[in-house]
């Protein structure tokens, strides 16, 4: 077992032995698979939550927060409660905001570089009045092109790409009482393009799903395999960790 950092997250590995000794568990390049696309997923994550921010002064520029340069656009739409479109918000009678995103840049951490491309269609309703909650639902599409990730096992180099989709992620009202998500998933389906690895090129899917439970941990999934994603950590140093197979 190893404690690594990569791309400024600090992921406790199993890679470099097999899964329970299982001669029929998953290979180590693909357990490293795992991994990377988990420091990636997490990446996305802290951008989607970055987002999940309004500000009453302001909607259209709020939730903008990179720790490196990304250009960044978003067109804002105000709708009431019965779907009519606003002119501007309103805090009594905006019920619902429609967010399209387009972020892209580079990003340069310990261990892992690469460019991204992420697009998002969001909508956050349950604003109209004095609200306690929000709930925020839509897609997303991201392509990462040369993603390195370097460690002592060595560097590898991907390109990726996917979709996802953001459902009833539920964010409390006020945020400082609430800093944590309630309850909601973030599922990205991601395609991994290897080139010129240890078995030439490859491709490899991965389903990576992020559940909210109203902690500061929450549950991230690779296939299947769950890391602990911690929410704290995402806005400091990012941390994802690997639960411990059993055998």
């Amino acid at each position: 077992m190893k404690l690594a950092r990569i791309g400024g997250l600090a992921l406790l590995s199993t890679f470099a032995l097999a899964a329970c000794n299982d001669a029929n568990g998953p290979s180590e390049l693909d357990q490293a698979i795992d991994e990377d696309v988990a420091i990636v997923a997490a990446d996305a994550v802290l951008e989607d939550l970055q987002q999940m921010v309004i500000s009453v002064a302001s909607p259209a520029a709020s939730g903008v927060s990179f720790d490196v340069p990304r250009n960044f656009s978003r067109t804002v739409s105000f709708f009431d409660a019965a779907g009519n479109l606003q002119g501007a918000y309103d805090p009594l009678t905006t019920a619902s905001i429609h967010m399209l995103i387009e972020m892209s840049g580079a990003v340069e951490r310990d261990g892992w570089t690469a460019t991204i491309v992420r697009s998002r269609d969001v909508t956050v309703s349950g604003l109209e009045g004095e609200e306690t909650e929000r709930t925020w639902n839509g897609t997303s599409s991201t392509a990462v092109t040369r993603s390195q990730h370097s460690d002592e096992n060595g560097t590898r180099t991907y390109d990726m790409s996917g979709v996802g989709t953001i459902v009833a992620v539920v964010r409390g009202v006020p945020r400082a009482e609430n800093p944590w998500p309630l309850s909601g998933t973030i599922t990205r389906s991601i395609t991994v393009v290897i080139t010129n690895g240890p078995d030439g090129d490859a491709t490899r899917e991965r389903t990576v799903v992020v559940t909210f439970n109203g902690t500061q941990f929450a549950t991230l999934t690779v296939n299947g395999e769950e890391f602990e994603l911690d929410l704290a950590a995402l806005q400091s140093d990012r941390a994802v960790r690997r639960r411990q197979h059993k055998g």
